[in-house]
């Protein structure tokens, strides 16, 4: 007998051949494997015992009887040699010793049967019969038995079960065939009944349920159904395509479109979808040529003939048949433009399901939206084309050009010649202005500069000749944006309608192969189930497959309208000329703005409004003027780009969007800035309209002597003469009118910067509202947001500005401090009084200059501070001299004003106080001037943040060194000084160097100058 291959484990054996053997051959191994362990643990426990009880243990002999197997290991006989007891073998227990051992016999099973089968028995015995190891033996043999007849039963059962399946599937089969035969022949006798009956609609549907029988069933199915029901369903399909085709064609023919509607959908069923596409492309394209028709026909003579509408009277047609006659006659190019594309969009939007849901098999969607552009796009760009040959539409751009080369020139740069400067000081001045009154009637003035403004109006830099004037090139424009506007929408409607239908034939596509993987699945588990093997076969269609897919990815590059067709050239080519024509106009009107602001009339100014703006009757910013300057540019901008933004072009609209950058951020800003020099100069102390030393400014007397003061001439020597004011209120309400108008020129520029800000907001608003997200559309935004960046130039020139202006009344503020401490003045001078009524010197009187001590004693501190001191006349003379400003700028440049004068005044005053000695007292005064200056500065201050000592030292430099200083010689002893200055250095608050420190303190009378010295031996941090 063969060796038997021991199992690794129970589960194994029972899948052997002969699970008996297999499970006993595992026991011996069990059993081989249980005692090699147990005498390697009883050798590696003997190791440490005594050597004498190990040699006994050696001599010992014994034996063992057994009626099986016995193993060499049990043999004390056998050892591994002798003097080494780890080395040997140890007996096994009694408990194992005297175990029965299974032994093999061969048993006859019948007496004609040759083969024999060996078995493992107990020999039954008095002491084997209680033996544990005995019961285990038996309950495992009886497992063993159970498992046996469980497995040759189950693999049985498995056997039947299988044949029943197999059994259950051809019946399943069998009347799956039947089933498709019934089928068959019922939607056959159904075809052929309603054929007979002229139901075509209901024909076609039976024709295509058995012709999608047909492509399921099997060969048996087929045969089942018999040969006479496949014939007559042959000539059902065929009659049935036969006769709805020649009624297809009529209903193309005839233009019925419910006819239309009813056989469309029968001829994908009847396999007839391509002779459909090509029918209802003739009937879309009959149908496109006449409403996309322009020709104007003939009214009916008789109306007779004509089918009368429901509720209308034959005269009442005529007239209607009339008005649309005339109508057509004198449609403009916009409205031919919409005429056409409403019938292409029309006739999509009719149609174009039907024929995706009918047709889309045979492409017929993606063929009906080529069609209509084709014939929407020949009609349109013949349009355009001729519109712009009539309209000379090339010449007139280049024309346009010029003549914004022209005004840029004349603005830019160059600003305004010397004449014009003369013409905007008299002007701001109203030397025409019928504020005057006077003999000739204040009417002559008005209409004086409404004719000098007309006369200026007249040099447009050829614009008018060459252009065109502005409300024309406006109503041109107008008609231009309408045409790129409905252009730009069929444009985004007919992309849409491509979209549609591209995942229209992705969502067919990928029908089509669920479908086909359903086949195939369904034919590989049939396969399966007959057992065939379809391993060639399964790659075949796999293959299959993949190739399917790349056939469908071939389809899905297909392009059903090319990215840039003709339509688009001709629209961009327009867009670029339009874009050209708008900046000429945008100039054309800032120009005829520039105009009407050198020549101003009261209309020209309006108060500010804005956001900070001060709600106080007297207050900063209280009486700020304006000039419509910046909102006629800024409207021209506006009106400008918003109509850009409304063709929906986003070339187009990004192009006017950099002219507004460009022309707001390069024209308006230089004229602005021309403007504020020039109301700089009109605001010189002493040349322009404030009073300097002399008293009146020189601007405001040429006002009194010119022929404009007509009512004024006696204002010519009279304070010469005998003191008496002809005409004083009149003069000096002119001369604050001035101002005013002075320094809206500064205004404007802060007004400008605000409402560029908000027009960039309302533009991002309009590209978010009218336009779809894409690239396109991000790239017009950031052409949109390049107005920050003027905003940031106009705020920039608005601050170079303020600090020109302030750099004009320093030189007054200087010698108004020098008076003050009795420095660079202080002499004779003659008496007059200004504008504002404020005394100036007159001759021959002689007033005692006021000056700066610090050297002074309890007396003279106590009559310090009962008298009004010099910094009290200084702030009352800055007070007159910047007050008509502070009320007449807005509150941010009035702010700044205060703060440049403030640095001036302090400057002076530092210069005269190194110039003092100092006593604690006078250390005291200081301190007592300084606050008084914070107080006078905080209480002219608008702005809520500089309210406080720390923020207006901190805008204003000098007076923070100024205040640095009073504290510094208000120190009670030298030992605080460094104290002071480390506490300020850490709070970021001083600015003084130590040698300025060691200066300062060394005119303090009470100081020796060696001590300060030595104190003060530290290095600048």
């Amino acid at each position: 007998m063969p060796p038997i291959a021991v199992p690794s484990n129970l589960v194994d054996s029972l899948g052997c051949k002969s699970p008996h053997d297999a499970l006993l051959a595992l026991a011996d191994e069990s059993e081989f494997n249980a005692l090699k362990l147990a005498e390697e643990l009883a050798a590696s426990l003997s190791a440490t015992k005594k050597h004498s009880s190990a040699n006994n243990n050696n001599n010992s002999s014994s034996s063992s009887v057994g009626s099986g197997r016995r193993s060499k290991r049990e043999d004390p006989d056998i050892s591994c040699g002798g003097g080494g007891g780890a080395g040997q073998f140890v007996t096994l227990p009694r408990s194992l010793r005297d175990a029965p051992r299974p032994t093999r016999k061969i048993s006859q099973k019948g007496s004609s049967s040759s083969s024999s089968i060996a078995e493992d028995t107990i020999t039954n015995s008095s002491s084997s019969a209680a033996h544990a190891l005995t019961h285990a033996t038996i309950a495992s043999e009886s497992i063993l038995s159970s498992l046996s007849k469980i497995a040759s039963g189950g693999s049985a059962a498995s056997s039947e079960m299988r044949q029943l399946e197999s059994h259950r599937q051809r019946l399943d089969e069998e009347a799956i065939d039947i089933d498709h035969a019934l089928r068959i022949r019922e939607g056959c006798q159904r075809g052929g009944d309603s054929l007979m009956g002229r139901r075509y609609g209901d024909a076609a549907r039976a024709v295509a349920d058995v012709t999608a029988i047909l492509k399921e069933c099997s060969n048996n199915a087929v045969q089942l159904a018999g040969e006479e029901a496949l014939e007559a369903h042959s000539k059902t399909k065929e009659v049935t395509k036969r006769a709805i085709g020649e009624r297809y064609e009529t209903a193309v023919a005839n233009g019925d479109v419910v006819q239309l509607s009813e056989l469309t959908p029968l001829l994908q069923m009847l396999d007839m979808a391509e002779l459909g596409v090509r029918l209802y492309l003739q009937y879309s394209q009959t149908v496109l040529t006449k409403e996309m028709s322009l020709d104007v026909e003939d009214v009916p003579v008789d109306m007779a003939h004509v089918e009368r509408a429901e509720g209308m009277s034959r005269a009442a047609m005529r007239r209607r048949a009339e008005e649309e006659q005339q109508l057509r006659r004198n449609m403009s190019v916009p409205m031919k433009l919409a005429r056409i594309y409403n019938a292409a969009v029309t006739h999509l939007r009719h149609h174009l399901p039907m024929v995706a849901y009918a047709l889309g098999e045979a492409d017929g969607d993606a063929a009906l939206v080529q069609l209509v552009h084709v014939e929407a796009e020949k009609r349109a760009v013949d349009i355009m084309r001729d519109y712009m040959s009539e309209k000379q539409l090339n010449l007139t751009v280049k024309r346009a050009d010029g003549v914004g080369k022209k005004i840029e020139d004349r603005y830019i740069g160059g600003g305004f010649s010397a004449r014009d400067d003369e013409i905007n000081i008299a002007n701001v001045l109203g030397f025409a202005g019928d504020a005057l009154g006077g003999g000739g009637g204040s009417g002559g003035g008005t209409i004086d500069i409404a004719t000098k403004r007309m006369a200026a109006q007249k040099d447009d830099c050829g614009f008018q000749t060459e252009v065109g004037n502005l409300a024309d090139v406006d109503a041109a424009l107008e008609e231009w944006a309408l045409v790129m506007q409905h252009t730009e929408s069929y444009e985004r409607f007919i992309r849409h309608a491509v979209n549609e239908v591209v995942k229209a034939r992705k969502l067919r596509r990928e029908q089509k192969n669920e479908e086909k993987n359903r086949l195939k699945e369904l034919e590989e588990a049939k396969s399966r189930e007959h057992g065939s093997e379809m391993t060639g076969t399964g790659r075949k269609s796999s293959e299959k497959t993949s190739s399917g897919d790349v056939d469908g990815d071939q389809e899905e590059k297909v392009e059903i309208l090319p990215p840039h067709t003709a339509l688009n050239e001709v629209a961009a080519e327009i867009g670029g000329s339009y874009s050209a024509l708008e900046r000429c106009l945008l100039l054309a009107g800032m120009q005829r703005a520039f105009v009407h602001a050198n020549y101003p009339d009261d209309s020209t100014f309006s108060p500010v409004v804005l956001d900070g703006s001060s709600s106080s009757l007297y207050g900063a910013g209280s009486r700020a003027l304006q000039t419509n300057l910046v909102e006629e540019c800024l409207f021209a901008a506006r009106r400008s780009t918003l109509r850009a933004f409304a063709t929906g072009h986003t070339g187009t609209a990004s192009a006017a969007a950099n002219v507004c950058v460009d022309v707001l951020g390069r024209l308006l800003l230089d004229v602005l800035i021309r403007r504020a020099e020039i109301g700089a100069s009109l605001l010189k102390p002493g040349e322009g309209l404030l009073d300097g030393q002399s008293g009146l400014g020189q601007a405001a007397l040429s006002f009194a002597k010119s022929k404009a003061g007509k009512g004024l001439r006696g204002v010519q020597g009279a304070g010469a003469r005998s003191g008496h004011r002809v005409g004083d209120d009149a003069l000096r309400n002119q001369t604050m009118l001035g101002v005013a108008r002075a320094a809206a020129n500064f205004n404007d520029l802060e007004v400008v910067a605000d409402y560029t800000k908000r027009l960039e907001g309302n533009f991002l608003k309009e590209i978010d509202s009218g336009y779809p997200r894409g690239h396109d559309t991000e790239q017009l935004r950031m052409c949109v947001k390049g107005l920050q960046g003027v905003v940031d130039s106009f705020s920039q020139a608005s601050g170079r500005s303020m600090e020109q202006l302030i750099s004009t009344l320093l030189p007054q503020v200087r010698q108004i401090v020098g008076d003050a401490v009795g420095q660079d003045g202080g002499g004779s001078s003659a008496t007059a009084s200004n504008f504002l009524g404020s005394p100036v010197l007159a001759g021959g009187t002689t007033i005692a200059p006021t000056i700066l001590n610090y050297e002074i004693d309890d007396e003279a501190f106590e009559l310090s501070q009962i008298s009004e001191g010099f910094v009290v006349r200084m702030c009352s003379r800055l007070d007159e001299l910047i007050d008509p400003l502070r009320v007449h700028l807005v509150p941010k440049l009035s702010d700044d004003l205060l703060v440049g004068i403030l640095g001036g005044m302090s400057k002076r005053m530092e210069v005269a106080i190194r110039k003092s000695k100092f006593t604690p007292l006078g250390a005291i005064s200081l301190d007592s001037d300084v606050r008084y200056i914070m107080n006078f500065a905080k209480d002219r201050i608008d702005s809520p943040q500089l309210k406080s000592n720390v923020t207006l030292c901190k805008v204003c430099p000098p007076l923070a060194r100024l205040n640095q200083i009073a504290l510094l010689m208000n120190v009670d002893d030298l030992e605080d000084v460094l104290d002071l200055i480390s506490v300020s250095k850490r709070k970021g608050v001083w600015d003084l160097k130590l040698d300025e420190a060691k200066t300062l303190l060394s005119l303090r009378v009470d100081f020796e100058g060696d001590k300060v010295n030595d104190l003060l031996q530290m290095d600048d941090e």
